[in-house]
């Protein structure tokens, strides 16, 4: 590792442990009531940002460094430690995905509009419990308003389908690819999940931009229904290109497995949110149906035909 990826990494860490410093900073003054505040609170977004883009260019430095241009995808890591490597990636970028919506989401245009970004909570248990942020925006107009709200399901919508097209562009690395692959799933299902769910049973930002005028119950589902496929053979693909150099044949079969998360998600919300709507249970299902159509008789006939065309020009050559 170069001297530049050292220190950008240091300074990538350096400036997330001085955003949770300034978050978590009390000042206590003493009166006829203690009065506890917190000063430097405004400043964690912004230092949490620029840790962000620091360890980005740092990902960014290794990915075309010499060291790991001259290594295969795949070289001396073992599939248990892959599948590992991959679960926890999964549960970290959660984590990301969720600030992602609440931070760059509502956070960001809370600020561009003057506003003031008082608190937030990134939850480690979303779906089953929520991230929210609390903001203030003096004398907010309505279209602000729809602007703060949707702001979440629309930069997140954004950074996942910017990572799917960076992924037809370019073959990463596993090491790069995994934690990509993640975010860009937890930011796709942050955006589609909210507007299906919310379109259906409306609830949060999308409840809020129905009672706003900004959208309607249908316009979400079928915005948001759109989306959903339109990802979900991006992502299936890209998690094909990841998971064959480790399972090889037995990568469908990952595929398939990895879209049952779909109702376990689904699963969780409810409990959460304390109710149950039967209908939720079979439309949660579709994804794993649409895989296993996907992979085994649309993909799987595709790839029989071309290797029986491939024998049959070798038969001929011969």
């Amino acid at each position: 590792m170069s001297i530049k990826e050292r220190a950008l990494y240091i300074a990538s860490l350096a400036l997330f442990a001085g955003a949770i410093y300034a978050y978590l900073y009390e000042s206590r003054s003493t009166g006829l009531l203690p009065v506890v505040t917190y000063p430097f609170r405004t400043h964690a977004i912004s230092l949490a940002l620029t840790g962000l883009v620091l360890l980005v260019l740092a990902l960014i430095a290794r990915r075309f460094s010499p060291e790991v241009k001259n290594k295969t995808s795949a070289s001396g890591t073992r599939p248990w430690a892959f599948i590992l490597a991959f679960l926890i990636a999964g549960f970290m970028m959660k984590i990301v995905g969720e600030a992602v919506h609440e931070l760059l989401g509502h956070g960001s245009f809370v600020l561009l509009f003057g506003g003031q970004v008082t608190h937030f909570y990134i939850s480690l248990l979303w779906p089953y419990e929520f991230s929210y942020v609390g903001w203030i925006i003096p004398s907010a107009s309505s279209g602000q308003m729809a602007w703060v709200t949707s702001g979440g399901i629309l930069v997140s919508a954004i950074v996942s389908f910017s990572i799917q097209i960076l992924f037809l562009r370019k073959q990463l690395r596993w090491q790069f690819s995994v934690p990509l692959f993640w975010l860009s799933f937890w930011c796709y299902i942050n955006a589609t999940g909210y507007l299906i769910i919310g379109g259906v049973f409306p609830f949060g930002d999308v409840e809020e931009l129905i009672r706003l005028g900004v959208l309607t119950s249908y316009f979400a589902t079928m915005i948001g229904t759109a989306l959903f496929l339109a990802g979900f053979f991006l992502l299936s693909e890209i998690l094909r290109g990841t998971l064959t150099a480790f399972l090889k044949e037995k990568a469908r079969w990952g595929i398939l497995t990895f879209w049952f998360i779909i109702p376990a998600l689904v699963g969780l919300n409810m409990a959460g949110r304390g109710m149950f709507h039967f209908l939720l249970v079979p439309f949660s299902l579709i994804p794993i149906l649409l895989s296993y159509l996907y992979e085994f008789q649309v993909k799987g006939k595709y790839e029989k035909r071309k290797f029986t065309g491939k024998t049959r020009d070798i038969s001929t050559s011969c």
